[in-house]
């Protein structure tokens, strides 16, 4: 088929840069893996404020958003610059007219499913912003800028995102990003005996951690998997899980205050409780499953019963994304959001999530403490500078399906996956609009249940999406409703300003 765009003549094929192997994964037939940022506004917005955008502030940011991928005269899959049509990429849905608000929302995440579900053409840039110019819930208008991974990772999209918007209270100043070091540093011991034993034995155990981590990663994606459990269907060996499912969205606003008191106090970090809290959600669904099914298929834990010895599967594993700007001299959020590294800098992280067999009597907070043991473990390992050696040796063995193989085989032999951002404290308004709230979340990855979040305004996001027809979405958000009422008042109880009435701030 003619392609649409008209190629620049005075572009040549050799100054077209290649496209990196990641970059090829995140859009092929093995997993098509598409962010899609959503940001709700306080008043209505025009198309043609929306084309406006695009065309001065969005598309001019980076070079991809004009670029198709092509192949030269060797076979060499590059990025190829087009003349872009911004009316082809801006999508304006038409729902009913003179529906309530409550309606109007359903129809809003009855859309997300949809397009979620819809891979991008080749034949042109690979993004998308929709234009939900209805009243929702949280705005009276909604964008969604849809966008493929191989553009770039979501720190890419968020500072793309963040120049395009200002501070609502104050335009003329800059966004600012919480002040949160990325790195720890090391703490010197004054005696020098003891200061070079523990140094000894620290890196003893690091490589110890780190050989760990490399084998397990080599077998998670060679033949490891998780056994089918609450939050994972059983699937053959050899069957490939379909990409596009419809999907059930959901989304939880938690007072990012109380979250960092909780970590204060288990001396944990954020992204400790966060694992902590997703961890406890999926045992109360499994536990809440495990009833209404009667215990005919799930054992004590949500996982599959084994029918050999009695016992129960155990094995549940999360995917965690990294995003390995951190090791490339960034000493804070700010600068790695302010600075112009673009590209796909995420990596894999498998942490396992613990389970218990005396379900009712674990005390909530323990679920953030072991994801606090497991996430300090990892980061005492130097597996971290190892990923894209592995990756480079799929390539060198197998080539590019072997990268497409590695990452397919990561996240259809775990159970879940979970990526967050940080973002600006002061709200922000986008071409005068102030926005009311936002959030991202990610599709075409094998994956039943999915899990994003992001700090913004003293607020932290939570979202999930669920697949239809296999996670029971109002057991499934019942049970954050409890997670997140039973960990703040284990954490606050007895403690001096704990009201759990101000804990959560729910919204669909």
């Amino acid at each position: 088929m003619e392609n649409q765009y008209n190629n620049e003549t005075n572009r040549d094929e050799e100054t077209s840069p290649p496209v990196s192997p990641l970059s090829q994964s995140f859009n092929s037939t093995t997993i098509s893996l598409i962010i899609f940022v959503v940001i709700e506004l306080e008043t209505p917005v025009t198309e043609s404020e929306a084309l406006e955008l695009l065309r001065s502030h969005l598309v001019p940011q980076n070079i991809r958003f004009s670029s198709i991928m092509e192949q030269d005269k060797e076979g060499v899959l590059r990025w190829k610059k087009v003349d872009v049509q911004m009316e082809d990429h801006l999508i304006v849905p038409r729902f009913p007219i003179g529906l309530t608000r409550e309606s109007y929302d359903e129809h809003l995440r009855e859309y997300l499913s949809k397009i979620g579900c819809e891979k991008f053409s080749d034949s042109k840039p690979l993004w998308e912003v929709h234009l939900v110019n209805y009243p929702s819930l949280n705005g009276a208008c909604t964008g969604i800028f849809k966008f493929s991974h191989a553009l770039g990772d979501g720190y890419s999209f968020m500072r793309v995102f963040f120049n395009c918007c200002v501070r609502a209270d104050k335009s003329s100043s800059p966004l600012t990003f919480p002040r949160l070091s990325l790195m720890k540093t090391q703490q010197y011991d004054g005696n020098p005996v003891i200061g070079s034993g523990k140094k000894l034995f620290g890196l003893i155990q690091k490589c110890m951690n780190t050989s760990y981590d490399i084998m397990e990663s080599l077998l998670r994606r060679a033949c490891f998997e998780d056994q089918p459990s609450a939050i994972r269907s059983a699937t053959s060996e050899n069957m490939k899980i379909e990409l596009f499912k419809p999907f059930n969205i959901h989304s939880v606003t938690l007072s990012l205050e109380r979250v960092k008191q909780v970590k204060t106090k288990l001396g944990a970090t954020v992204n400790d409780v966060i694992v902590g809290l997703l961890s406890y959600i999926i045992h109360l669904y499994g536990v809440r499953k495990m009833k209404m099914d009667n215990m005919d298929q799930y054992g004590e834990d949500g996982s599959t019963m084994n029918s050999i010895n009695g016992g129960t599967k155990k094995s549940m594993t999360m995917c965690v994304m990294l995003n390995m700007r951190i090791f490339k001299g960034f000493t804070n959020i700010e600068d790695m959001i302010r600075a112009d590294a673009w590209g796909n800098h995420s990596r894999l992280l498998f942490i396992p999530l613990p389970s218990y067999t005396n379900l009712e009597e674990v005390n909530p907070l323990e679920f953030i403490i072991k994801a606090k043991h497991h996430m300090d473990r990892k980061k005492n390992s130097m597996y971290f500078y190892l990923i894209d050696t592995l990756l480079k040796a799929a390539m060198w063995a197998k080539g590019q399906k072997g990268i497409d193989e590695m990452l397919y085989s990561s996240f259809r032999n775990t159970s879940t996956m979970m990526t967050s951002v940080i973002g600006p404290k002061e709200q922000m308004a986008i071409t005068n609009h102030p926005v009311s709230s936002f959030y991202y979340f990610v599709s075409g990855i094998p994956q039943s249940i999915t899990f994003t979040s992001v700090s913004c305004m003293e607020q932290l996001k939570l979202v999930v999406t669920m697949e239809k027809g296999f996670i029971d979405s109002k057991l499934f958000v019942s049970c954050m409703d409890e997670a997140f009422e039973n960990i703040f008042q284990a954490a606050f109880r007895n403690h001096p300003g704990g009201d759990d009435n101000q804990i959560t701030n729910k919204s669909s």
